[in-house]
């Protein structure tokens, strides 16, 4: 039982501290270049992971992979101050500048096997490059900003090539601030404020120029705009009148078109009620004559005499007995049918 648990141990232990004696771990942000006492550097670079190392027979250096900056400032506490370069009139101006950097991929073991003095001769690089590139600005470049961006941008093709030589490579230069002494800055402030003020004043000049020059295009569109006010009215009143004209044309055709028309309507009305009054008259006295010829017929006679038997009333009569004709007159069918119907 112990023996196992002695053996347990034992493999632990080897597990535990093997890695430390025959194993090496390179982290993200490191470059490992491995250095033997037999062979010397190895001719690459080790990226992140484990790679063998045996203790006392190899060692690795650790370079930095990530991307470095090199300062320039006025700012206290600032690993190098400010610039100092002279322009072409000679006066000197600081200059706060970075320029990011970063070891060339697949090149740390040349900087290793070179003795490791990369930075240093990387700085005095950088600057002297500088140097001679603002060098070439003028006072009034120094003002411009595309002057100071095409001069650093000239910069860095100078500069990698320099830096070439000592395996890292520059990404950009940046210039963040350029000012002057401060008697010249002072003489350059009152300078620039005389500048602006110049051309403030021009500016209020021209300003006053295109204020002359828009009330006179104003008046001129105004009076362009009146003049097209007047033929657009004058046409309006035109077309108005040449409307007005051809409306009272066209009443005076309806007016005449309907009394015309009434004319014709009264007229054929009268003709027609003419022709129904003499149709009607017509009818009635070809009724009057039908009905007479009726009425003169045996059978209109015996008509005539039945509407009057049905509405004749006789009264009172006093008869003479006497009489003789009594009997004739009134005593037989005879003698009232003759009454009747006049036989």
């Amino acid at each position: 039982m112990w023996r196992i648990i002695n053996l347990i141990a034992a493999g632990f232990l080897v597990f535990w501290f093997a890695p430390k004696f025959f194993i090496t771990h390179i982290e993200p942000w490191e470059i490992g270049v491995r250095q033997s006492v037999i062979g010397g550097v190895d001719e690459k670079d080790f990226q992140l992971g484990y790679h063998m190392s045996l203790t006392g027979i190899h060692r690795f250096h650790r370079l930095p992979r990530t991307i470095q900056f090199l300062d320039f400032s006025s700012e206290s506490g600032a690993e190098h101050g400010s610039l100092e370069v002279r322009t072409k009139e000679n006066n000197i101006i600081f200059v706060d500048v970075s320029i990011p950097w970063r070891i060339r991929e697949g090149e740390a073991w040349r900087i290793v096997r070179e003795g490791l003095d990369y930075e240093g001769k990387a700085i005095s690089t950088a600057v002297g490059i500088l140097r001679e590139e603002l060098a070439g600005l003028s006072n009034a470049d120094v003002q411009i900003t595309e002057k100071r961006l095409e001069s650093a941008k000239n910069a860095l093709p100078r500069l990698n090539e320099q830096l070439a030589r000592y395996h890292v490579e520059g990404l950009d230069v940046l210039i963040r601030q350029i000012t002057f002494r401060e008697q010249y800055e002072a003489k350059l402030q009152n300078k620039q404020y005389y500048v602006v003020q110049g051309r403030l004043d021009e500016a209020k000049r021209q300003e006053s120029v295109a204020v002359q020059e828009t009330d006179t295009l104003e008046k001129g569109i105004q009076k362009d705009i009146n003049i097209k006010r007047e033929e657009w009215n004058a046409q309006i009143e035109k077309l108005k009148t040449q409307y007005e004209l051809e409306i009272a044309a066209l009443e005076a055709e309806a007016v005449l078109y309907d009394r015309k028309r009434r004319s014709e309507a009264d007229a054929a009305y009268a003709t027609m009620t003419a022709e129904g009054d003499l149709a009607e008259a017509k009818a009635e006295a070809l009724g009057e004559k039908l009905k007479s010829q009726a009425l003169s017929s045996q059978a209109g006679r015996v008509y005539s005499a039945m509407i009057a038997a049905e509405n004749f009333q006789l009264g009172e009569v006093q008869l003479n007995s006497l009489d003789p004709t009594f009997l004739q007159q009134f005593a037989s069918m005879k003698a009232w049918r003759r009454f009747f119907l006049g036989e």
